[in-house]
């Protein structure tokens, strides 16, 4: 039995084994190639650590010791700099106090302008007494003009001399100009009266301008419909441009002159609501929502047997009237269809019970003005009067007025529907023609502002949100902001324009191939799109991504370079030689703008000395006015191009007594402000670096805000630069970014407390809306670099109300660094007294150097004719005028206006004479800011051109020693410039001879530091202060983002440091920031260099197992910077990419192992672009009858020319208004070959194999039918069509993945194969046939688009380095991707922090063919149903009524003035003879 049962166990154990080793067995080729694979593949963890060591320690010495890091930070401790702590209630309550002091002088200047308008309008006139005034579009003639139009049109001369506070503009301080808009009858007897009395204001805006030097323009926008603006300027308007430009439709109008207003429109879309009255219904309904402002709340209801919404999501509910709800009307406007039989007592009942729920004394929330009440009636008739409902909802308190609008020439339907408007204190107008429509819609706003014209002494001021105009009054009127769908229109056009332009040539191209290299490229369609785009062929997809990146590139040195140009403005005494020049050469018959091109001609020496520079000026004003016309920014002196302002302005009431009652509103008076100019009292320098200060109106609307983007960015560089759809109701919540946010607008935090949808229990945005003091913390996500960097910080936030404003005004300061500045002077009268201390210029010896060109340190207050103010030559100057005896320091910025109650003699102690020699040299000084900048200039003193090497080795460690001396050798590291930055503005830099000479001699950038010259303010000076809580030794690495389509040669690696002073450990404030400028090209050959090394071997050889460094074609290896930006790796072209679209598996990887960090960042400001699909022309095709075709084309030309100007062209079909404002044909202009536009969005896809249908008997090789995966490029799906969303809305990294085979088009890669057949090339037949054929005009064409307000997210990402230590010491992270690949295979890598930087390095293996997910960081819309998309819409947060209103008077009914029929008008007989004189002037010329 023993037996027995031991051969039992050994058979078992025998099978035991045996089921072992087969298992092993099978498995063993699974484990072998595993295990071969981890053989070959074995990590080098220790030689990663190694080189992470090494070039952190190499690049951290050098750096320092080049940037004389430790020289400077001594100096700030030796010099006693110390810390004080900021008190921000303090510090928002004193700039609070100065803004208001400003504001005060604006609101008594608009005062003062009114109060004699009131008293001049008044004066009595002689009927036909001559008027005498500056007609701004009919000043300073052209030499070109005979003349006989000059006489005929009344052209003036008037001297206009550049003026730097009104941005360079040509001005005159002595008078005034007026601005007649087009559809305005300038002869008209109540236009002329009005101009005739008015011409009393000029004395009062010179005694504003001289009382206040800080006024900007100053005007009376009248009733009538001009504008009389000072100072005078020229109003240069394009031939090609449309002056859209009316005064009453401004905000500042609008708001002036009537109340807030609820207001529902009805809108008739019955059936016999077609044809031209519903083109002129949909026209009266625009106008109407061009009057509303921020302060109005509307609703539009469609009516025939039904009233339902025209915005379905408006559903029962008034709306806010901002830009971007009114949008939202205008797209639904043209969707309309009319049906069916008016209903109108359904549609006036439902409009009075909304109006009464608006209006309930339950509503606290804020919406609605519960003011003014107004229901607009747009139909073609009314069968009664519907007397019954008005009685029970609106008599006898008519707190609802009427106003009706009967659209056509029927006289049998005005009885009703005057009716219903006199009967309801409202107007009734009859409109005819779409040429009088603004004039009809405009009546009804004096007839709202009647109750508070008819109580006379109450003028009540107000203040407008924010709004842009363009650098120049005359440009910036142009560009309304309500126009910019108009300058949208604009743009595409341009864009089509070259496309047409491409096209011809390419039709030229295929019939004369002679100077083509590769003729077969006019057969290959991906080729020919190309073509189309870029006027290229050959293009590789890496070309165009360059090329698209060059003309950003263009646009941004653009900006820089007009932002930096200071005004060029003559002496008054050259100006007056040249003037003598100038009548000189037009005796001889020589054209006036040739002056600058004939130097030889001007004989005087003086004259001759400014040739140069006036030629560059001309050169700039004509790019300027280019610039202006197609809406870029840029302009001389501002950030933006578009300046952005508030408006104070008050209504002018008519005073006389009449037989009649009446109460008629004469216009309204008002100024800018600048938001600049409330910049100016709220110093950056006094917040600090990463502080910042921003203004909320009683709306929650932001005026001014760092992260307020007013602009398009997003967009590619052909429409960069136009205003947003909603730019100016940017809500504060909408830009403060909490920590807190897990979804789109779920904001839950100190900023908002979120009740559903609405939130009436916020806490700080409440409290600025209230205007009350605020004292609060908040978690935050700031974003960088266009929304490519984020950085989560703790703020605080102070807020202060601005009295006699519905402003609010903020600070907010980082915590920790924050609650302290450097407080460091040198005391200036004691410098120049201490004759030991010799010249103050000596602390500015050593070293380049530059301030901040947007902070005032000195400035003059009244003589804005200085030359070369740039603020380098401002500070030398005063600086030397300081040493001169009874200097002043006149520092005081803001002080009250003069009280009413003061007599004479405290009025003149108040504001003392000034003699033109003192009015001239009136300036004021920042003492604080300019005593800091005498300290710092005096600590960074360190920059002498001759350095010796003992000098740099002076006082190292032998480890520093022996990297300078290597640096110094052959192995020289590339740093190009050393450079500090203080916190007064002050940059100081010298370069490196050895490299800078090389390198910028031939170089097409300016100097780095020449625009990178804000200080504080810019990208590298933020991120090394933030990063200093994370390593106080840490060099701050960066690269351009579009690093990779520059010139590898102008490629810099800029490395900041930042310099702190500290008491303690809780007790620090950053006092400067130095780094260095090292040439990428260099710096990635030291990468490589130590990178191909093993450690145990101190040069490259045979004996170094290459298969463990990242010379081994196994291994990638990457330096990646705090955000996961590519600073370097083996190839150039990854510099500046997202890590995470080349190895998007391995950064998710990263993530998971707390690496970095992921964080979504919500941008409320975004815009998605929407394509278009609307009719179009026919195409003009040459045939027998060309003539006649052209003929008909010329006469509409001049029609759609005067619809143009009249603002008239969208009304007609919408795409041949647009083609004409574009340029596409004129109407002037010989019979040519032109392309036009097709019917609805262009697919080129299928256009190509439409043509392919017109040679049936020919083949077209396709995958399929070849065989070859790579003979046929993917299918498109309308991705790729020019003007595609995707295109439109792509960013800097987009353009950069030229690799991603989806990109855009569906360009391929240079290596993508394709088959050739004798017969067909590609996707065109033989170039025989093409040449008779031709190539379809569909690809002639683009798809138009169109901007839509929308959100969207984006994660970025974040270095974790805490995470990388390890008792201290940073540790190699050691990671792998298993089983990523069918056989088994995975990805192992390593990541090892780079010490004293910003930077890791990772290396990964690449052996196993693992596919990689993409990891991008650009932006994607937040996709919302229709629930949560009308909820964005609706959501309304907490907002504060304007405290005035006016909406009753108990005299009103007295006034019989109800309304009357349209006719035709001065208005429309002037566009009639506008016409008929186009048309004969085109003919005379032709």
């Amino acid at each position: 039995m023993r037996h027995k049962v031991k051969w039992w166990c050994s058979l078992s154990l025998v099978q035991h084994r045996t089921t072992v080793v087969f298992i092993l067995f099978s498995l063993f080729p699974t484990l072998l190639g595993v295990y071969t694979q981890e053989h070959d593949i074995n990590m080098p963890h220790q030689e990663v650590e190694f080189w992470a060591r090494k070039i952190g320690n190499h690049i951290f010495h050098l750096s320092n010791a080049f940037a004389l890091y430790n020289d400077i930070k001594d100096n700030f401790h030796s010099r006693d700099a110390t810390l004080q702590e900021n008190d921000g209630l303090q510090l928002v309550k004193e700039m609070a106090s100065d803004v208001t002091n400003m504001m005060k002088f604006k609101v008594d200047a608009v005062n003062r302008i009114m109060n004699v308008a009131e008293e001049a309008s008044l004066d009595k006139y002689k009927q036909d007494e001559a008027v005498d005034y500056f007609n701004a579009k009919r000043l300073n003639p052209s030499p070109d003009i005979p003349q006989e139009a000059i006489d005929d049109k009344n052209y003036r001369n008037l001297s206009l001399l550049s003026n730097s506070h009104f941005d360079g503009i040509p001005i005159n301080e002595s008078v005034s100009s007026v601005h007649v808009p087009t559809n305005v009858y300038a002869k008209a007897p109540d236009v002329i009266n009005a101009i005739r009395w008015s011409g009393r204001l000029d004395r009062t805006f010179k005694s504003n301008y001289e009382l206040d030097p800080t006024l900007s323009w100053q005007y009376f926008g009248s009733s009538t419909g001009f504008l009389r603006q000072y100072p005078a300027s020229e109003w240069v308007m394009d031939e090609k441009d449309p002056d859209l430009y009316d005064a009453r439709l401004r905000s500042w109008y609008i708001q002036a002159a009537s109340s807030p207003k609820d207001m529902v429109i009805l809108l008739d879309v019955s059936g016999s609501m077609t044809g031209l009255r519903k083109e002129i219904a949909i026209h009266v309904v625009l106008n109407i929502l061009e009057t509303l402002n921020e302060n109005d709340f509307v609703n539009i209801f469609n009516f025939s047997t039904e009233t339902t919404e025209l915005v379905s999501c408006f559903n029962d509910s008034l709306v806010q009237a901002n830009m971007e709800n009114i949008g939202e009307f205008k797209k639904a406007l043209k969707t309309i269809e009319t049906k069916e039989i008016a209903n109108f007592s359904k549609a006036l009942i439902k409009a009075f019970e909304l109006l009464q729920r608006s209006n309930s004394k339950y509503n606290k929330s804020g919406q609605g003005s519960q003011c003014n009440q107004a229901i607009m009636v747009v139909t073609d008739g009314a069968p009664d009067n519907y007397e019954k409902i008005f009685s029970t909802y609106n008599w006898p308190h008519f707190q609802v007025r009427v106003f009706t609008y009967l659209i056509g020439r029927e006289e049998k339907k005005k009885r009703d529907l005057s009716w219903m408007a006199c009967a309801n204190k409202g107007y009734f107008v009859q409109v005819t023609t779409l040429a009088e429509v603004r004039e009809q819609v405009l009546r009804y706003i004096p007839v709202m502002a009647r109750p508070m014209v008819m109580y006379q002494e109450d003028h009540h001021h107000i203040w407008t949100g924010v709004y842009a105009d363009i650098a120049h009054e005359r440009h910036g009127h142009i560009v309304d902001p309500k126009q910019i769908e108009w300058l949208w229109e604009v743009r595409e056009g341009k864009r089509q324009r070259d496309r047409t332009e491409n096209y011809q040539k390419l039709q030229k191209l295929v019939k004369d191939s002679s100077s083509l290299t590769n003729i077969h490229a006019l057969q290959d369609k991906w080729q020919v799109e190309n073509f189309l785009r870029y006027g290229e062929f050959g293009l590789s997809s890496r070309s165009i991504a360059r090329i698209k990146a060059a003309k950003m590139r263009k646009m941004r040195r653009q900006r820089l370079r007009r932002r930096d140009i200071q005004n060029f403005t003559l002496k008054p005494e050259v100006r007056e030689k040249i003037k003598h020049e100038i009548e000189i050469m037009l005796k001889r018959r020589v054209k006036r703008d040739v002056l600058v091109l004939i130097p030889n001609r001007i004989h005087d020496y003086d004259l001759w000395k400014h040739h140069k520079r006036l030629l560059r000026e001309q050169e700039k004003l004509e790019k300027w006015y280019e610039d202006i016309r197609m809406g870029r920014r840029g302009a001389p002196g501002l950030k933006e191009g578009y300046r952005l302002m508030t408006s104070v302005a008050v209504p002018v009431f008519d005073r006389k007594k009449t037989s009649t009652k009446t109460a008629n509103l004469l216009g309204v008076a008002g100024t800018d402000v600048p938001i600049r100019e409330i910049e100016k009292l709220v110093p950056p320098y006094k917040l600090g670096v990463n502080g910042y200060s921003f203004m909320v109106n009683s709306n929650g609307y932001v005026i001014y805000h760092p992260d307020l983007r007013p602009v398009h960015r997003e967009s590619n560089a052909e429409f960069q630069d136009i205003l947003k759809p909603n730019y100016n109701s940017v809500d504060f919540a909408e830009v403060e970014l909490t920590d807190y946010e897990n979804e789109a607008r779920a904001n839950d935090s100190e900023l908002l407390e979120m009740a559903g949808w609405r939130d009436y229990y916020s806490k700080l945005r409440k409290e600025l809306v209230e205007q009350n003091p605020a004292e609060r913390m908040m978690n935050v996500k700031i974003h960088l670099d266009d929304m490519k960097r984020v950085v989560q910080r703790t703020q605080k936030y102070f807020a202060q109300k601005i009295s006699g404003t519905p402003f609010s005004l903020g600070i907010a300061m980082p915590d920790g660094y924050g609650k302290y500045k450097v407080h460091g002077q040198i005391e200036l009268t004691r410098e120049i007294q201490d004759r030991r201390a010799g010249d103050v210029m000596d602390h500015f010896s050593t070293g380049n150097w530059s301030l901040h060109p947007d902070w005032v340190y000195c400035e003059y207050k009244y003589d804005q004719h200085q030359e070369d103010q740039s603020p380098e030559a401002l500070i030398k100057e005063f600086l030397s005028r300081a040493q001169k005896p009874n200097w002043k320091w006149r520092s005081t910025r803001t002080r009250p206006p003069p009280d009413p109650i003061m007599n004479q003699a405290q009025h003149k102690r108040w504001k003392p004479s000034m003699g033109s020699d003192e009015r001239k040299d009136n300036y004021y000084c920042d003492k604080d800011l300019v005593q800091s900048l005498l300290f710092d200039a005096r600590a960074t003193n360190v920059y002498s051109r001759e350095v010796k090497i003992e000098d740099k080795i002076k006082d190292k460690n032998p480890v520093a020693i022996y990297i300078m001396l290597l640096s110094m050798g052959s192995q020289n590291f590339g740093i190009t410039t050393a450079f500090v930055a203080t916190r007064s503005g002050l940059t100081r830099w010298i370069d490196n001879p050895s490299e800078s000479s090389s390198s910028n001699g031939n170089s097409k950038e300016r100097h780095f530091m020449k625009v990178h010259n804000r200080a504080i303010d810019e990208v590298w000076y933020k991120r090394a202060v933030d990063y200093y809580k994370e390593d106080q030794d840490a060099y701050v690495y960066s690269v351009p983002f579009d690093a990779a389509t520059r010139d590898p040669d102008e490629v810099l690696v800029t490395a900041t440091r930042a310099i702190f002073v500290e008491e303690n450990e809780y007790r620090m404030a950053p006092a400067a920031v130095v780094g260095v400028t090292i040439k990428h090209r260099k710096f990635v050959d030291f990468f490589k260099n130590e990178t191909y090394k093993c450690p145990s071997y101190p040069s490259r050889d045979s004996s170094c197992k290459k298969a463990k460094t990242c010379e081994s074609t196994s291994l990638n290896c990457y330096l990646l910077d705090d955000n996961g930006f590519i600073i370097a790796s083996e190839n150039e072209d990854d510099t500046g990419k997202f890590f995470g679209t080349l190895e998007g598996t391995i950064m998710e990887s990263l993530v998971q192992s707390e690496v970095y960090k992921k964080i979504q960042v919500f941008d409320y400001q975004a815009v998605c672009l929407d394509t278009q699909e609307k009719n179009s022309m026919a195409s003009i095709l040459t045939t027998p009858i060309q003539t006649l075709k052209w003929f008909a084309n010329w006469m509409m030309g001049n029609v759609f020319w005067v619809l143009v100007k009249t603002q008239l062209y969208t009304l007609w079909d919408p795409n041949e208004a647009w083609a004409y404002a574009q340029g596409q044909w004129d109407p002037n202009a010989a019979p040519t070959d032109e392309v036009t536009y097709s019917k609805g969005p262009i697919n080129h896809q299928s256009t190509f194999g439409e043509y392919q249908e017109m040679f049936p008997d020919e083949a077209v090789i396709t995958e399929e039918s070849s065989g070859e995966g790579s003979g046929k490029y993917p299918e498109e799906d309308g991705s790729g069509r020019e003007g595609s969303g995707e295109e439109e809305i792509a960013l800097y990294e987009g353009i950069l993945e030229y690799e991603v085979q989806d990109y855009l088009d569906g360009i391929p890669t240079e290596d993508t194969k394709r088959t050739e057949s004798p017969d067909v090339v590609g996707d065109f037949p033989p170039l025989e046939k093409l040449k008779k054929k031709g190539y379809p005009i569909q690809l002639a064409y683009i798809n138009k688009t169109h901007p839509r307000p929308c959100d969207k997210t984006v994660y970025l990402y974040k270095l974790q380095s805490k995470k990388l230590k390890q008792d201290g010491l940073y540790k190699p992270v050691k990671g792998k991707l298993s089983n990523c690949h069918t056989n088994g295979c995975g990805r192992p890598f390593s990541v090892q922090k780079v010490i004293s930087t910003n930077l890791i390095l990772v290396a990964v293996n690449s052996l196993c063919p693992c596919e990689s997910r993409k990891v991008d960081i650009e932006p994607v819309e937040v996709e919302h149903n229709e629930t949560t998309s009308c909820n964005r819409l609706l959501m309304q947060h907490y907002r504060k009524r304007p405290q005035s209103c006016v909406n009753y008077h108990p005299d009103e009914h007295e006034i019989k003035l109800c309304g009357g029929a349209g006719s035709l008008g001065p208005s429309s007989v002037a566009l009639l003879t506008l016409l008929l004189a186009h048309i004969y002037n085109s003919m005379m010329q032709s």
